[in-house]
Formats: C-alpha cells, sequence, structure tokens
C-alpha cells in the first residue's frame, strides 16, 4: 500500500476552450484535476459536466474519455504526488465528495474569462480547476499565502510542484480507460435552461464580489 498522498494532474485539454487559454494566457497547460486515488480511477476538477454545456460549470468526476474527447486524441499531461498524512488524506477525499454532491458550487467563469485584466477573483463557492487545485494545496499548507488562491494559473502549480514530478506524457498511459457518456450526451432543453440558470448565478455572485 502506498502512503497517502494527494495527486495533481495538469494538461492540455484538446477543447477549443483550452487552446484558446493556453494561447492568451502563454501557458504550457490549461486544466487542472485531483485525484483522489493512486490508480488515477477517481479525478475530479472543475468543469463544464457535458460538452456542448458552456455555461454549466461545476465539480465533477472526469474520466479518460472526456480528455481524449473519446476518440483516442493523445494529451500531454504532468502528474504530481504530494506525500500528506492520513488525516490530510482523509479530508481531501472529504471535501472533494462534498462538494462535487453540493448544487451551490459553480465554475468561476468570469474570472477566468477576464483573467488577462483583473487577474483573477474570488467568488463565493466558486471555484475554477486551477483555483480549486490551489485550495486544496492552501488547505494542507502546502501552498503559501504569497497571492489570492484566484491568481494561480497552471504552470504556476507546475513550478511549485516541480519536485514532486511522477510521470510526464500522454494521459493515455496513466488514467485507466473510462468512457464517460454523460459528458458526450447531445444537448436538450433541460440542459439548456440548467446552463442559463448556471449563468445568472454565477453572473449576479461575481457582481457582488466585484462591488464588494
Amino acid at each position: 500500500m502506498h502512503d497517502p498522498a494527494i495527486t495533481i494532474i495538469l494538461s492540455r485539454t484538446q477543447t477549443k476552450f483550452g487552446r484558446c487559454i493556453r494561447k492568451v494566457a502563454r501557458q504550457q497547460y490549461n486544466h487542472a484535476s485531483v485525484a483522489l486515488d493512486d490508480g488515477l480511477e477517481e479525478v475530479y476538477a472543475f468543469a463544464r459536466p457535458n460538452r456542448y454545456d458552456l455555461l454549466s460549470g461545476r465539480l465533477v468526476r472526469e474520466r479518460r474519455d472526456r480528455f481524449t474527447m473519446g476518440n483516442g486524441r493523445p494529451v500531454p499531461v504532468a502528474v504530481y504526488r504530494i506525500p500528506v498524512t492520513q488525516v490530510q488524506a482523509h479530508w481531501v477525499r472529504a471535501t472533494v465528495r462534498t462538494m462535487a454532491e453540493d448544487p451551490e458550487y459553480l465554475y468561476n467563469l468570469f474570472s477566468v474569462l477576464t483573467y488577462p485584466v483583473l487577474k483573477g477573483f474570488s467568488v463565493w463557492k466558486a471555484y475554477s480547476c486551477v483555483e480549486f487545485a490551489a485550495f486544496l494545496l492552501r488547505s494542507l499548507g502546502l501552498l503559501g499565502e504569497e497571492k489570492p488562491l484566484c491568481s494561480y494559473r497552471p504552470d504556476d502549480l507546475a513550478s511549485l510542484l516541480a519536485d514532486h514530478l511522477v510521470y510526464r506524457g500522454d494521459i493515455r498511459d496513466c488514467l485507466p480507460p473510462t468512457a464517460d457518456e454523460g459528458y458526450f450526451a447531445h444537448p436538450t432543453p433541460s440542459m439548456v435552461t440548467q446552463g442559463l440558470w448556471s449563468l445568472a448565478r454565477i453572473a449576479k455572485r461575481s457582481v457582488s464580489a466585484w462591488v464588494g
């Protein structure tokens, strides 16, 4: 049995949004995920639950099919394994699973979209994928207080976690070949409605963050 650890996966996702983020921010990676097990079978991140739903981002469980877009496409990743105590590992698992089941948690969309100008801003119960990874690391005492969580970028984590790198290469060689049928489901009227509702909620919270 391996010693307890928190695993961070940085990736170059193949979506148009991911490529746009890398180009604008001049980053090697654009996405961050957190794995709760050594086999990388239980992986979570703040992202959209469906590829066609651009507005309903939240904490979701990710499978390899999502990264490879269902067609076996190569995806460059860097995997970091940071040792923690048994108590810390239990806290991470409990926190991630609780937040994944809480519909109040949303993707910090407007912070990400305005990052080139505003450099990120915090929103109640909302995270970007990188912001969430940074939140877990800071809560465990593994990340300093030098700047707000919302200001971290994927390559920042790559530099900070360099000593904990355990793998760099294609995601197909480190994540088990699991499917994610929900991610590829075709859009429905209810999905559109839910997306617009999520957009309204995160917009309201973002405005409150700006004026507060």
